[in-house]
């Protein structure tokens, strides 16, 4: 996502050669374009951003996964996802997950990454658990999801390659 994306989806209108899914952009997805406001505005350069998720068939904007930052100093990433009402349920925050931990696990300072919810959102949860992630409840209702560097493989299935039934 760069600042001509972000600034559209922070005032609503989808910049041009794009095209928005019905019920986009979502609250995180206001979110995201301000982290990325942010992160620009403070000289970040990193790699470690947001993006949009595109469904292939159509062409629209879904939804959004995001990198809270670059890796802390313990080679932890923290991630987020999110996708309009419509397109969850086949595959796609998966498929996008899958994604963002092959890539980031090529970055040297990453051996770490996680991705929180709570237990009331089955839909997030089931996506850590279909990506690989080892899923903890903790107290609270916080659902955490981690993937470690040394004992992460990419599922068999839901990979982002792989056509779906969805596209």
């Amino acid at each position: 996502m760069d600042r001509r994306i972000a600034r559209g989806i922070l005032i609503g209108e989808a910049p041009g050669g794009t095209r928005w899914a019905a019920g986009y952009p979502t609250e995180g997805s206001l979110a995201c374009a301000t982290a990325v406001i942010v992160a620009l505005e403070d000289g970040r350069t990193d790699p470690f951003g947001a993006f949009c998720i595109v469904r292939e068939r159509d062409g629209l904007t879904i939804g959004d996964a995001l990198f809270h930052g670059p890796p802390d100093d313990r080679g932890t990433l923290d991630i987020g996802y999110g996708l309009v009402p419509s397109a969850r349920g086949y595959g796609y925050a998966t498929k996008a997950v899958v994604a963002m931990l092959e890539w980031a696990f090529t970055q040297p300072d990453v051996l770490r990454v996680t991705a929180n919810t709570t237990d009331d959102n089955a839909g997030s949860v089931g996506v850590m658990a279909r990506a690989g992630m080892t899923v903890s409840h903790g107290p609270g209702g916080l659902v955490r999801g981690v993937a470690m560097r040394e004992f992460w493989a990419p599922p068999a299935t839901n990979r982002p390659d792989e056509a779906s039934a969805a596209d």
